[in-house]
């Protein structure tokens, strides 16, 4: 009798689900993993096109993301585990694990680094700065972790002029949710930076402004509900002077992209999130001075707070331009040159282009 039962529960659970699976209709994108869901596959006589079948089917699960939930509220909580598919939990942070170190990555970035510093002009001034990933931060017996140390000796192998952030940063100045660094933590890079790159640092005023309902890209991976972070980003009398142009986005002119706040990713608000070339100039600069930074995104929110010491600020993505493509659009001369990597691009570095 007992068999009759359970067997008879699990058909009107697979009825129940199957009959929600048809009616409910498919979702294009998961706003909490921030990706494109999978779409049903058109049939080919090929053994990979069942596993695209399986994974539409789970991409598009009835209440998939309150399972999703359930799992990791389960793992944590009951299970007691240290993470749940790669994301770890500790004193309020989220972090993700970007182990093993990754040496083939390592090397691809140094040799994309060395053909951009063979396209500079003799009379530019190059430095590095490696910006390293919050899990850095962590005692060192928490979680498995890449070699930090080994990055660094290979990348300043480039020997140029390096810029050295690990003592000056915190874990604090990163977001709980997200991988990047808090804008408003940043004067103090700012200032380690113009003790190597030679510029005279100001204390200078900003004005503060929030917003409330920040959820970073591991707050959908975690599959935990959190309560929103604060966004804050920086504006006063500085930017006044400043114009900016992006190839992408010849309808923006300013530092920020306010609408972004409310898109699928509210730091894309620094710099209008991922563009592949931009050009700041401020005609209240304290200098005459150029500065060309190849960065990835954590160069989005940094990057502002250097108006005030270069007139003219170029931004190269070279996730997203080639340098064939930005050979066009810019003249080395006698400018700083930045090179501004997370450790996080430097140890998968494939989406760097040639």
């Amino acid at each position: 009798m007992k068999n009759k039962i359970l067997v008879t529960i699990f058909i009107i659970y697979i009825c129940f689900f199957s009959i929600l699976g048809i009616l409910v209709p498919d979702k294009e994108f998961s706003s909490g993993e921030r990706r494109k869901l999978s779409e049903f596959p058109k049939f080919k006589f090929e053994e990979n096109w069942i596993n695209k079948v399986d994974k539409y089917f789970l991409d598009h699960f009835v209440l998939r993301d309150k399972f999703r939930s359930l799992k990791a509220v389960y793992n944590y909580n009951v299970l007691n585990c240290l993470d749940n598919n790669g994301i770890y939990l500790k004193d309020g942070y989220i972090f993700k694990s970007n182990y093993p170190t990754n040496k083939s990555s390592i090397n691809n970035f140094i040799e994309k680094i060395s053909k951009l510093n063979s396209l500079l002009n003799k009379d530019n001034k190059v430095y590095m700065m490696i910006i390293p990933d919050k899990n850095y931060y962590l005692e060192s017996d928490d979680f498995l972790q890449i070699d930090y140390n080994y990055i660094y000796n290979e990348v300043n192998k480039l020997n140029f002029n390096f810029i050295e952030i690990r003592d000056v940063l915190k874990l604090e100045d990163y977001y709980e949710t997200d991988t990047h660094w808090r804008q408003e933590k940043l004067d103090k890079v700012i200032k380690q930076m113009s003790k190597v790159m030679n510029f005279n640092y100001n204390n200078i005023s900003y004005e503060k402004n929030f917003f409330n309902s920040f959820y970073g890209v591991y707050y959908g991976e975690s599959a935990l509900n959190r309560k929103p972070e604060t966004l804050v980003y920086l504006t006063g009398n500085i930017f006044k002077g400043t114009y900016v142009k992006y190839l992408e986005n010849s309808n923006l002119n300013t530092i920020y992209n306010e609408s972004k706040l409310t898109g699928m990713d509210a730091y894309d608000v620094f710099l209008d999130g991922a563009s592949s070339f931009i050009e700041i100039t401020n005609n209240q600069a304290i200098t005459n001075k150029e500065l060309v930074i190849f960065r990835d995104s954590f160069g989005s929110s940094l990057s502002p707070l250097l108006v005030n010491y270069y007139s003219k600020i170029t931004l190269i993505d070279n996730r997203y331009i080639t340098s064939d493509i930005f050979k066009q659009l810019i003249t080395f001369t006698n400018q700083d040159v930045l090179f501004m990597y997370s450790t996080l691009l430097i140890n998968e570095s494939g989406s760097l282009k040639g």
